[in-house]
């Protein structure tokens, strides 16, 4: 089977587990117990008419017609691409991901790059040192780090360095530029709080791979021929050891996105989709919460093709059938 082949054949079931992931989502938001018109109803004076009220909103907004036909006029909805209606901000759908994406996207990016470099560089030296007083410090570190859940530590670095010491203010400051220094200085306790469990595990990872791959043959004949240890250990032992870690970082990439980053976004106040997410939930807003759904899912299934076809160029024997 060539790669075009395969990558046909896992896009189209990758449209599967999308539909079935936004049908359940869909099913599990319309079985509630909650309408849209409950947050107008508490809000109502006397002499108003709450069955009229609760008709007439519900009726805007179809959600008073048979769940079958809610469901297919969504997914028509969708293929003509629109996300819907939010009921919480009365706004559309696709404009409230265009505002907060971006929010999302620059903390994933950047914790992403910090527990790369950081993770794999710890991994290959505690690898190097092994055995020693450098690398149980380093193994420290990673268990410590894997162990330690997000909204914890985001907490406790809020408590030292912004309540305590005040080097950084308690919540995200929306009105910096993105692409500046400020902006750059106001992330480093979102991103330290994201990145600390992915460099403990990529560092993990790392040692145990180039660990493994350094006692081979090909490490041995590769010293025997008289190449610089640099040699042996950069251009060798870390391209085998690689193959493993980086199915490890593709995971990861889909996983914050409905993990991590969400808790974070939530405890520093950074409006991105996890925060939007959280409020629409709350809110009952059915279709933000279906399209950060439907996003999440996504860039799950795009990252698992991601880390197949990487697989082909990192390891030219990997075929597949």
């Amino acid at each position: 089977m060539s790669i075009r082949t395969y990558i046909a054949k896992r896009l189209f079931h990758a449209v599967l587990i999308a539909w079935g992931v936004m049908t359940a989502a869909f099913l599990l938001m319309r079985i509630g117990p909650h309408s849209p018109a409950d947050k107008y109803i508490a809000s109502l004076g006397a002499g108003h008419n709450v069955t009229q009220v609760v008709a007439a909103i519900e009726s805007r907004y179809g959600v008073d017609r048979p769940l079958y036909e809610q469901y297919f006029n969504y997914i028509i909805s969708l293929l003509k691409g629109d996300w819907g209606w939010s009921f919480g901000t009365s706004m559309p759908v696709a404009d409230l991901i265009s505002t907060h994406w971006v929010y999302s996207f620059q903390l994933i990016l950047l914790s992403s790059i910090f527990a790369i470099v950081l993770g794999i560089s710890l991994g290959i030296f505690s690898a190097v040192k092994k055995n020693t007083s450098a690398d149980h410090a380093v193994t420290f570190f990673s268990f410590a780090g894997i162990s330690i859940p997000h909204f914890w530590l985001g907490i406790m670095l809020i408590l030292i360095f912004s309540v305590k010491l005040g080097w950084f203010s308690t919540y995200y400051d929306t009105s910096l530029p993105i692409f500046s220094l400020d902006n750059l200085y106001a992330l480093t306790l979102p991103v330290l709080t994201l990145g600390t469990g992915m460099v403990a595990g990529y560092s993990r990872y790392v040692r145990s791979a180039m660990l493994e791959n350094m006692g081979k043959d090909f490490v041995r004949t590769a010293r025997a021929k008289g190449l610089p240890e640099s040699t042996v250990i950069g251009k060798h032992v870390f391209r085998n050891a690689m193959l493993p870690v980086i199915t490890i970082i593709m995971f990861d990439m889909s996983g914050i996105v409905f993990g991590g980053a969400y808790i974070t976004e939530v405890i520093f106040g950074i409006p991105g989709l996890g925060w939007m997410s959280l409020k629409a939930v709350f809110a009952d807003d059915y279709a933000v919460v279906l399209a950060v759904t439907l996003i999440g899912a996504f860039v799950t299934l795009l990252f698992t093709l991601l880390t197949d076809i990487a697989y082909t160029y990192l390891d030219p024997r990997i075929r597949y059938e």
